[in-house]
């Protein structure tokens, strides 16, 4: 018996936008081929609403966003049965690829249901939709476009629903039954939930954010490298650059620069990696697929391509704070 056989295939890989398409950043009409109102929907999961939601509507366009590469594989095996041409999947960050892939006022509808909770004070940081996400969704939602989220997690219900207040989305907290026969609905209603809490909104104003565009890449080189001399500095101001360890490898002549690059609020962490290339030596990140061009990645090569010796006393800025949030504080004109 052949030992692969009862492994499961992808059918289709076509759902799937990978980065060289995103980053030509083609128009959603050119994706799917058509012009049809756009649903996004914020960390599919496995992709079991997006399946059914694309199926139902086929005059509708879908996308889902997601970062976890099992949960990508489990839709994408979904979603080719039956194959269907209006449902797209993104493994990427939602706050990046917001920003980077949808222009504004192109999104109809959004939904993000059950999103991880961090419903400890100290992880508060970690939640998605905070006022400053909220204002980046309304921005790419159409006049009156709508959001909806469902949590089994009153902590994050509420925070979320505070955050909302002052943001161009602004979102009524209400609860009542799932409704939507999802994995999650499925499993907390199994282990004794009766209700959940749903927040909904329609986008009350367009605000302004600013665009933070993709850079133009240029092929990035050194003339020569000296593995035991070779210290680049960072930079700190609105976008900071720090350079943290070199490694090389002799036998394979090759190097990995431990970079992370800090724009505002977009943090990237990310190798940058130097190999021979004919008498020179080529500078890229490693896995580049993973990191979006943005001016401080582009920002971040220069720098590593125009090192000199020895560590600056000054390479790098500190670790940028985050303000404390507090409970009930004023919205800020």
């Amino acid at each position: 018996m052949n030992p692969v056989s009862n492994r499961k295939y992808y059918r289709s890989l076509a759902p799937l936008l990978t980065a060289g398409v995103l980053n030509r950043r083609p128009s959603w009409s050119e994706i799917f081929g058509r012009d049809a109102p756009l649903e996004l929907e914020i960390g599919f999961g496995n992709g079991e609403f997006l399946h059914r939601s694309s199926l139902a509507a086929p005059d509708r366009d879908f996308v889902g966003l997601e970062i976890s590469w099992p949960s990508v594989k489990r839709a994408l095996r979904r979603l080719g049965n039956p194959p269907r041409g209006n449902a797209r999947l993104v493994c990427l960050p939602a706050g990046p690829a917001l920003s980077l892939y949808f222009p504004e006022r192109s999104v109809s509808v959004a939904r993000a249901l059950f999103p991880v909770p961090w419903p400890k004070e100290r992880h508060a940081r970690k939640r998605l939709f905070s006022r400053r996400f909220l204002d980046l969704l309304a921005s790419r939602l159409v006049t009156s476009g709508r959001f909806h989220m469902v949590t089994d997690d009153p902590v994050l219900a509420a925070w979320t629903e505070e955050e909302s207040r002052c943001s161009a989305l602004p979102l009524a907290l209400a609860e009542r039954d799932e409704g939507l026969d999802t994995k999650y609905g499925r499993k907390w209603s199994h282990l004794g939930a009766r209700s959940f809490f749903h927040l909904e909104g329609t986008k009350a104003r367009h605000p302004e954010v600013p665009d933070r565009g993709i850079a133009e890449m240029q092929p990035t080189f050194i003339d020569s490298l000296d593995p035991n001399s070779y210290r680049p500095g960072g930079i700190s101001g609105e976008t900071a650059v720090v350079f943290r360890d070199f490694v090389y490898d002799r036998e394979k002549r090759e190097g990995l620069l431990s970079t992370k690059v800090v724009e505002g609020d977009f943090i990237q962490e990310f190798f940058i990696r130097l190999r021979p290339d004919g008498n020179r030596w080529r500078l890229y990140p490693a896995l580049s697929h993973q990191v979006f061009p943005t001016e401080g990645v582009r920002k971040a090569l220069e720098l590593a391509a125009s090192a000199g010796d020895g560590w600056p006393r000054n390479a790098g800025p500190s670790r940028p704070r985050r303000p404390r949030r507090r409970a009930g504080r004023p919205c800020a004109a």
